[in-house]
């Protein structure tokens, strides 16, 4: 059921810019304002949640599998400056 409201002001032109595009659409101009927010909303959302991808040659990938699998090293700098920060 449909009870939530989400009001708007628009300049007079692009009222009828939206109400034209409606009419053209065969919509409502309430329903062709509601489709065009929420595609606009699911693919800003899609966007946001997407991974990066990043392709590596087979030889940069088993270096980084190394890289990972080797123990961490302790930086002494890297520790004062984290113990500056916690003070």
């Amino acid at each position: 059921m449909k009870t939530a409201r989400l009001d708007l002001r628009l300049a007079p032109e692009q009222k009828k810019l939206i109400e034209e595009a409606a009419a053209l659409s065969g919509a409502t101009t309430s329903g062709f304002v509601q489709m065009a927010v929420l595609k606009e909303a699911r693919a800003v959302i899609r966007e946001h949640r997407e991974v990066e991808r990043v392709t590596l040659p087979a030889a940069a990938f088993e270096q980084l599998l190394r890289d990972l699998e080797r123990p961490a090293e302790v930086v002494p700098e890297l520790l004062d400056q984290l113990e500056k920060a916690r003070s």
